[in-house]
């Protein structure tokens, strides 16, 4: 049975490749056939490790595409890429990196998938499938989000176009229950697999370092904004401690902006991207998640697997799933930023607590592992074998060796 995944670019920081990569790299130690499409390739080298048994197929490579060719490929290519998509939804947070020539080598390929099973990893691109994929091939969404989250334009393709997969996956039980909701009435299979967390020894951290840390895009929805904001009020008790964000993106330049206004720049400090978060993890007393919205939080996962605690807003919908407040990190009301800088304060003020915490969350995060987590994708695997054998004369073999 050929496993696909379709992601944005496989090459990229993102915890959605993260998370894609630890599946895919345990799938395929267990003797899956695994292929990751990566609609672009926008670094020459992949930000995390790719297992070399998985078969890497790009559509669009960014960083070889010569603009400034004269022959008429290039030239017509060049004016693929000036059009604006047609085929994916217009409500996709990316759509500035989508063109006519993305919907034509996304289609083209889509077309040549006859069998196997093809997971998609963003809305737009569940949507995409659902539309434009061959009959003869299992669909497996991946929603990431809360359908509350998305605008009006994409909560009524979600509910027209959805019911065409196989399957959804979610991320947490909340999630679970309002899409299953959603398409009660439907052959929609909505199950929950959440995000895992690589097998690997684990570098714990004592949690005596005065550095607290954070990561994610620099974008709205991570709320660094907020940090900073709270952040100063715990520098005016701590001035010895520091702030390290880790991440790049749009919202650098105002983010500078506010810790310069904040007069934080001696213990705020904007770090660019990481390819070891756990080193950093091990070397940092604290971890902060200050997201507006959540699909799930992988970082907090990742930070409790260093034994290092948490401390983030309870928003929707997924840290007040991983945390359990009081015992293995602490929930703050979501945006209050003086809550937030309280919570923060208090442990620091109290590191036997903040190592009582930290153990805790080294014990509980095993939940997580890729271990656990992957059996659940190997069941998901043996219902499709089960239940959506297309006919006699496909062999539909959970393995390659089969």
């Amino acid at each position: 049975m050929k496993i696909y995944f379709l992601t944005m670019n496989i090459y990229g920081m993102g915890g959605t490749v993260r998370t894609v990569l630890n599946t895919a790299n345990h799938l395929v130690d267990q003797g899956y056939n695994i292929e990751i499409i990566s609609l672009f390739k926008r670094q020459r080298k992949e930000f995390f490790f790719i297992d070399p048994r998985i078969k890497i197929t790009v559509l669009h490579d960014v960083t070889t595409w010569n603009k400034e060719g004269k022959n008429i490929k290039v030239r017509f290519g060049n004016f693929l890429l000036s059009k604006k998509t047609k085929l994916i939804h217009r409500d996709e947070e990316a759509i500035h990196f989508f063109s006519l020539m993305s919907d034509i080598k996304l289609y083209t390929f889509i077309k040549t998938i006859k069998n196997g099973v093809l997971i998609t990893t963003r809305p737009s691109f569940n949507l995409f499938a659902a539309k434009y994929a061959n009959k003869g091939v299992v669909l497996v969404g991946q929603e990431h989000l809360n359908f509350s989250i998305y605008p009006k334009g994409m909560q009524n393709s979600i509910m027209k176009y959805y019911p065409k997969l196989d399957y959804l996956l979610t991320l947490t039980d909340d999630d679970t229950e309002d899409y299953k909701n959603i398409f009660l009435d439907s052959n929609l299979t909505v199950k929950k697999i959440t995000n895992s967390i690589p097998d690997i020894e684990p570098i714990k951290s004592p949690l005596i370092d005065k550095t607290i840390i954070a990561a994610g895009r620099l974008a709205e929805q991570k709320g660094f904004d907020l940090l900073i904001k709270s952040f100063s009020k715990v520098v005016e008790k701590h001035p010895d401690w520091i702030l390290k964000i880790y991440g790049i993106g749009s919202e650098k330049n105002n983010l500078q902006d506010i810790i310069l206004k904040e007069g934080l720049y001696n213990n705020v400090f904007l770090m660019g991207a990481t390819n070891n978060i756990q080193k950093e993890l091990a070397r940092s007393s604290i971890y902060v998640l200050s997201s507006r919205f959540e699909g799930f939080g992988m970082v907090i996962v990742e930070a409790m697997q260093c034994g290092v605690p948490v401390v983030s807003f309870d928003c929707p919908k997924g840290p007040s799933e991983i945390i359990k407040s009081g015992i293995d990190g602490i929930l703050v009301e979501n945006g209050n930023i003086e809550k937030l800088a309280n919570s923060i304060n208090y442990l620091i003020d109290n590191p036997s607590i903040r190592l009582q915490m930290g153990e805790q969350a080294f014990l509980n995060v095993d939940r997580y592992s890729t271990r656990n987590i992957g059996n659940k994708w190997e069941g998901l695997f043996a219902d499709i074998e089960k239940y959506h054998k297309r006919d006699n004369s496909t062999e539909w073999s959970a393995t390659t060796s089969s």
